[in-house]
This record gives C-alpha cells, sequence and structure tokens, in this order.
C-alpha cells in the first residue's frame, strides 16, 4: 500500500483533488469512461438563510469542529468497508501560479487499497480520461501503487501528433505531471478526499476557534446533500483558507464536493477560488479489474507500448 495512505490512516477520519456537479450520462465499467465529448453542465445549489446557523463551541469541552470529523469518521469508516471500486466523472478547476483553470472534467475509474476475501491485496489502481476542455480532451493517465516503478502511463489525445502516437511513462511528481496541478495523480480519489478533510479538521482544531455551518437540503445535480462550511475569520498559520465547504452527498453517505477559497483582499470583496473538486455520476463497486488499469486494454488509446 503507498505510504501516504500509511500515514493518512493514522489519522482518524478526501480534495489538489478532484475531485468533481454534471450529470444526465450514466457512468459505468465500460467504455463510457473514453468517451471523447462531456455534455455535462455544472449545478449545485446551497439554500440560503438570513441568519446561518453557527456552532459554538462550549469552552473547555467541545470544538465546533467535532461533528465534522464525527461526520468523516463515519464516511470513512462506510468508504473502508462497503466501496471497494467505483467509477464517476471528476470535475476540478485549481488556482495554479495566481491563475484559475478553466473547469476539467475526467472520467474515472479507482480502485481503493483493499485485502481479497481470499488474502490478496488490491493496490490502489487509477485511470482517468479527460473529457476537456479541448485542448486536453483524450489524454489517458494509469497509475498503479506498486506497478510501473511507481510512475504512471500517459497518452496525450490532443496536440502534436508526434505526442498523440506515443506513450510516456512518466513519475507522478514531475514537472510534465505537475503542469496546471496542485498535487500529484495518486491523491486524487474519494478515500484521499476523507482522509484529506479529516487531517485538516483535526489541525485547525487544536490551531483554535473557527465558525462552522452545517446546511441540508442542497443539491448537486438535483442529488440531495449536506453541507459542512467551515470559516477561518482570522488569517494565519496554520490555516490554508478564508472559507471550505464540504458536500455530503446523503444517499453515499460520502463527500462528494470540496471547495476551498482565500481571504477577501478587501472588505466587501467575495472571497476567490483556490481549489474545487466535485465527484459526479459516482457508481460503486462495479467490478473493476486488472485490465481496466492496463494500458494495453483494447478500449483505450494508448500508442507506442513496449511489447
Amino acid at each position: 500500500m503507498h505510504q501516504r495512505f500509511r500515514n493518512s490512516f493514522k489519522v482518524v477520519f478526501s480534495l489538489a483533488i478532484g475531485v468533481s456537479i454534471l450529470g444526465t450520462q450514466a457512468m459505468a465499467q465500460s467504455d463510457s469512461v473514453n468517451q471523447n465529448k462531456s455534455t455535462e453542465t455544472a449545478s449545485f445549489r446551497v439554500p440560503k438563510t438570513d441568519k446561518p446557523v453557527r456552532v459554538a463551541a462550549a469552552p473547555t469541552r467541545k470544538h465546533p469542529l467535532d461533528r465534522a470529523i464525527s461526520i468523516a469518521e463515519e464516511s470513512l469508516g462506510r468508504m473502508r468497508r462497503e466501496v471497494y471500486d467505483y467509477t464517476a466523472i471528476l470535475a476540478k478547476r485549481q488556482r495554479v501560479n495566481g491563475e484559475i483553470s478553466p473547469t476539467t472534467y475526467m472520467g474515472a475509474k479507482i480502485r481503493c487499497p483493499r485485502r481479497s476475501e481470499s488474502g490478496e491485496e488490491i493496490p490502489f489502481s487509477i485511470y482517468m480520461r479527460f473529457m476537456k476542455p479541448a485542448k486536453v480532451a483524450g489524454r489517458e493517465v494509469i497509475w498503479v501503487d506498486g506497478k510501473y516503478d511507481g510512475k504512471a502511463w500517459v497518452h496525450e489525445g490532443a496536440g502534436s501528433p508526434l505526442l498523440r502516437l506515443k506513450s510516456f511513462l512518466l513519475d507522478p511528481n514531475s514537472s510534465l505531471m505537475m503542469r496546471g496541478q496542485r498535487e500529484p495523480i495518486y491523491e486524487a480519489g474519494l478515500e484521499n478526499l476523507i482522509i484529506k478533510l479529516i487531517e485538516k479538521a483535526e489541525r485547525d482544531r487544536a490551531a483554535g476557534m473557527c465558525v462552522v455551518n452545517y446546511t441540508d437540503g442542497a443539491t448537486i445535480n438535483k442529488r440531495s446533500c449536506s453541507v459542512i462550511e467551515l470559516i477561518h475569520e482570522d488569517r494565519k498559520e496554520p490555516y490554508e483558507f478564508y472559507k471550505a465547504q464540504v458536500f455530503i452527498d446523503d444517499e453515499l453517505g460520502l463527500p462528494v464536493r470540496f471547495a476551498a477559497y482565500d481571504w477577501p483582499t478587501a472588505p466587501g470583496e467575495a472571497p476567490e477560488l483556490i481549489e474545487e473538486y466535485t465527484y459526479l455520476n459516482i457508481k460503486v463497486n462495479v467490478g473493476l479489474k486488472d485490465i481496466d488499469f492496463d494500458p494495453k486494454n483494447p478500449r483505450y488509446s494508448y500508442k507506442g507500448l513496449p511489447d
């Protein structure tokens, strides 16, 4: 199992990533992940109230984040007990080097790090096919923990013909792989998102008080969600953001959207987005196999692979 998971599992509690808002076309294990065009559009809503509910902490016993951490712990437990793999569409935007990217949509297949009934260790595995914008459409990325010397297989679907006719084995932390990204591919996925949320919540709880709002009745593409909103009114270490929102899918019991915002640059101005990841059209336990994370899968478009 990847070292990052070993370290994170020490945290009792899934973000730059993924993260993902869409939805007319369900996505299953088949080559619907490989579609070249996406027709989904963003649609999410949080009910507005004149007086947001603020959960105050008792001076010595409770913290506003206690309930959020409890929700996250339940979500992580459910994820580890009940979810072995899933497909989804990940929509993400990120601010990198001061510039906010356009929303990038990716069809994803993700297999969780688990132990099978026979005792076999199933490695964390990721396949992604970029759907839009056009300049990245058709790109495919595969990363499997413990395989390919820790590198990712990448195939470009757009750009120069020379790039499209060759596949590349790249270090996930290399400058090419990290271009325009806040986090490497192995940080993607719902389980990672949950783990990061609990890490940040426990760190911020130890740092001081904050404002936490809990809202029911939100939606993402007409799916009912609950929202946890965290606000740091003081800009100080170790806080990374002014405001963050986590959407919990009420049916799945899992966080499906994370968005973080920077402190306003002036009084009265809206906070600027730092990053957002929304997972859409999630289908759990579809029975993903090794072939789903093999660049030689005949449904994929990898070119020039070694024999």
